[in-house]
């Protein structure tokens, strides 16, 4: 039985956002269209490759030496390749994406080329940060609750240690709070 091509809506479902084929010696990344737009790259050029230089670019500035390391090495040995970046922000704003591939090699060991698929890890990632931020909030919600019952059993050593926890939750709570360039200008 041959396989069948895999439906639109599946590759949708699961987070996947385009295709990738690095050749190394022609130093040529070959996006598919989506994935180009994504990352606010021209999606006839990138359809024929551009530099890894290029793509690069498109990283977050934070992520870039990160990624650009880690594609230099798998290069070199070869294998499965896994890198889960954030994109500089384009007209989709700035995303997470994860690479997910194979570098293939000829049987001398020599790099040929690679290619892969790109996941839009953006929605997930904002989810488990929502489901962080709910628990944070419901163990606040407890630790108040214990302060006040150690009031009620007047035991100062147990509400200063209740106290103290609820400094470390504090603390986690604070974690959730948008750093002051993310917040808008007026």
């Amino acid at each position: 039985m041959a396989d069948a091509p895999i439906p639109q809506s599946v590759l949708d479902a699961s987070g996947v956002v385009g295709t990738w084929v690095h050749d190394h010696w022609a130093d040529r990344l070959a996006l598919s269209g989506s994935l180009a737009g994504l990352l606010g790259l021209d999606p006839v050029a990138a359809a024929t490759g551009v530099s890894l230089a290029a793509f690069l670019d498109r990283t977050h500035p934070e992520d870039r030496i990160r990624i650009e390391s880690y594609l230099h090495a798998v290069s070199e040995s070869g294998g499965t390749l896994e890198a889960e970046f954030r994109t500089r922000d384009t007209r989709s704003g700035v995303r997470t994406l994860l690479m997910r591939g194979r570098i293939d090699r000829d049987p001398s060991g020599r790099t040929l080329q690679g290619r892969g698929i790109a996941i839009d890890r953006t929605e997930v990632q904002a989810a488990n940060l929502m489901q962080s931020e709910r628990v944070v909030n419901r163990m606040a919600e407890h630790v108040i609750a214990l302060r006040d019952l150690a009031h009620v059993l007047q035991r100062p050593a147990l509400v200063e240690r209740i106290e103290r926890l609820m400094i470390e939750i504090g603390f986690e709570l604070a974690r959730f709070l948008p750093e002051p360039e993310d917040e808008p200008r007026h």
